[in-house]
């Protein structure tokens, strides 16, 4: 695995990001296309778009197209959109709207 990228808390990124085998923390917030390993979206994470990873945390706000194999929803996140994952885990408090289907 590769050295992490970060967008820490207050920054603001738009556009496109292929972090190839580096794991991806998003702290602040992020508008367009990601692929990466691995994406953690942290409680004050934001992101608006479209992700595809192996694995994927969301504990902050996402709102957009995700593509994954594993999928973690934590507690604090809060969600709007269409997930695709063969493994889900969804923490009780967490709100998700949308569409959720298996990987193809």
């Amino acid at each position: 695995m590769g050295t992490a990228t970060t967008i820490i808390e207050g920054m603001v990124m738009e556009g496109k990001l292929d972090a190839g085998e580096a794991p991806v923390l998003i702290a602040g917030h992020f508008t367009g296309e990601l692929n990466a390993i691995e994406v953690i979206i942290d409680p004050t994470g934001v992101f608006n778009g479209q992700i595809k990873a192996n694995r994927v945390e969301l504990a902050g706000n996402f709102s957009g197209k995700l593509v994954t194999e594993e999928l973690s929803i934590g507690s604090t996140a809060v969600i709007d959109g269409d997930l695709k994952s063969n493994a889900l885990v969804i923490e009780l408090g967490a709100e998700v709207s949308g569409t959720i289907g298996r990987k193809s």
